[in-house]
């Protein structure tokens, strides 16, 4: 049964893990520098010291208790927000600038606004208002905030007095036409005189008490706390930036690691590979230095063999080496797994089916002889005569491009291999195929061997081309028998620190598996 491929993996907790282990340094050394760098500008940077009054607001009795103005409204208690829109009015402010001996220009208020604070908590029955000044110098926050409590509480006292001044007022205009009806009493009789007079004695009482109340009535506000100048600057902060900058870091860093991780579209490396196709890695092919051409590292061909082997158990073992698109190295991969299956001493036979780019033919130096173009045309009368070019190790290339391959594969590629199952001594047989996503050919192979191989380049496969390319092989009916990764610059999966390796180093060198870990 064929396996479904897997949908493109999310990042999970795993995942996450993985990153993490990855690029931890990274992101603690990112977050480190931020925090580092944030220390230092705010070792540079001016001290500030912020000093705070607090005042309490509670229910004025000026109104309420004497029983001698029982007509007088009682006063009721301001919000903490009229307390608040108050003290950052020009009028409090102006006052404050001009009694600290500050000019009082709008830029200088602004300026002022910019360093002052107010904060309120409300009660039920009372209002606590704390006025805050930063300055460079302690002592001057200090006195600002003094001035400001006492600007605000100067206002809070003519505030009450002016209500005061209108009820006297309001008073005396009554008492004015009083005075102005007993003048003109000449016609009045008696007792409406004496009504009137008893009238204006009353509102004269009133007056005069009303004036006394005027003169001694305070505002609702009461200091609670003088500001006194800070020992320590409200800011900056170095060590709490610092910590701070160092958390933010490491969540931008983290942040920018996500975003470049589900902004990355080639796979890089084995481990990825597998999650996204879910099959087995049976080769890895470290990258080799420029000049090499074709040659890969025997080791890692040798290993893939024994893989190859443990895998399949037809006999002969027929594999297609294919990838999504051109340029990934499969031509490489099957020109080392042939050389290293014939040098195990098996007799090998390499076909050359990229008709569309074929390339064996200059790895091997042929440049004449029957090739697989002639050899498909002449079956079933002549006989495949291969080309042996190294020990147990024959060559059919292509020295002529095709005429309509998929036309001719279609045709006459079953018959092909059924002849050589039937009749070829080899042990394997190995096929150079086109890329799955560039022609057709591949597909109308695939069904026909035992397997495919799929080469993956770390770095430059695109995902979802692999998963297309692995998605269009299983629909018709291939079977894939597993990934090998070229170009890799440092193994993820095969490698491992307790075993014992041949050939080279960690990323060069093949490790020899044991009974138990051959696939």
């Amino acid at each position: 049964m064929i396996q479904p491929i897997p949908q493109e993996p999310e990042i999970d907790l795993v995942r996450l893990g993985q990153l993490l282990r990855r690029h931890g340094w990274t992101l603690l050394i990112f977050a480190g520098s931020l925090g580092l760098f944030t220390l230092l500008i705010s070792f540079l940077q001016t001290p500030v010291y912020q000093a705070s009054s607090r005042l309490l607001a509670t229910q004025s009795n000026a109104f309420s208790g004497s029983n001698l103005l029982g007509t007088v409204p009682s006063q009721t208690l301001l919000d903490a927000e009229a307390y608040r829109e108050a003290a950052l009015s020009g009028l409090v402010l102006g006052r404050t600038l001009q009694t600290a001996g500050l000019p009082s220009e709008p830029a200088d208020l602004e300026q002022f606004n910019r360093n002052a604070r107010v904060r309120t908590i409300e009660g039920q029955n009372s209002n606590v208002i704390i006025l805050s000044v930063r300055s460079a110098d302690p002592k001057r926050a200090a006195e600002l905030a003094n001035t400001w409590a006492s600007s605000l509480m100067r206002w809070d006292d003519e505030r009450v007095r002016g209500s005061f001044g209108s009820y006297r007022e309001s008073l005396e205009a009554q008492l004015a036409v009083v005075n102005n009806q007993i003048n003109q009493a000449t016609n009045r009789s008696p007792e409406n005189l004496t009504g009137l007079r008893t009238l204006q004695a009353s509102l004269q009482r009133d007056i005069d008490l009303v004036r006394a109340l005027e003169r001694s009535a305070s505002g609702q506000l009461s200091l609670i706390d003088q500001a006194i100048a800070p020992a320590r600057p409200t800011s900056p902060r170095p060590l709490l930036y610092a910590v701070a900058a160092f958390l933010v870091g490491l969540v931008l860093a983290f942040g920018l690691l996500l975003l470049w991780e589900a902004s990355v579209r080639t796979v890089r490396n084995a481990d990825e590979a597998f999650r996204l196709t879910s099959l087995p890695l049976l080769g890895e092919f470290p990258e080799m230095p420029a000049g090499n051409g074709r040659t890969l590292s025997p080791e890692v061909a040798g290993y893939l063999d024994i893989n190859v082997t443990h895998t399949i158990a037809d006999s002969p073992r027929i594999i297609a080496i294919t990838s999504p698109v051109a340029q990934e190295g499969k031509s490489s991969v099957a020109i080392s797994l042939a050389r290293a299956c014939a040098k195990a001493g098996k007799r090998t036979l390499l076909i050359d089916l990229n008709s569309r780019k074929p390339v064996l033919h200059k790895e091997f130096r042929l440049a004449q002889g029957e090739d697989i173009v002639s050899t498909l045309v002449n079956l079933p009368r002549v006989h495949p005569q291969p080309v042996m070019v190294e020990n147990n190790l024959y060559v059919i290339p292509c020295l002529q491009p095709l005429e309509n391959p998929p036309r001719l594969l279609s045709e006459l590629f079953r018959p092909f291999i059924t002849h050589l199952k039937e009749s070829g001594p080899y042990d394997m047989i190995i096929i150079d195929t086109p890329p799955v996503l560039s022609v057709t050919d591949t597909l109308i192979m695939a069904p026909y061997v035992s397997g495919v191989l799929m080469v993956v380049r770390e770095g430059q496969t695109d995902r979802r081309q692999l998963r297309s390319a692995l998605e269009i092989l299983k629909r018709v009916g291939a079977q894939t028998l597993g990934l090998v990764m070229n170009r890799v610059r440092e193994s993820q999966t095969l490698p491992k620190p307790d075993r014992v390796y041949e050939g080279g180093t960690k990323s060069t060198g093949i490790f020899r598996p044991s009974a138990e870990e051959k696939i």
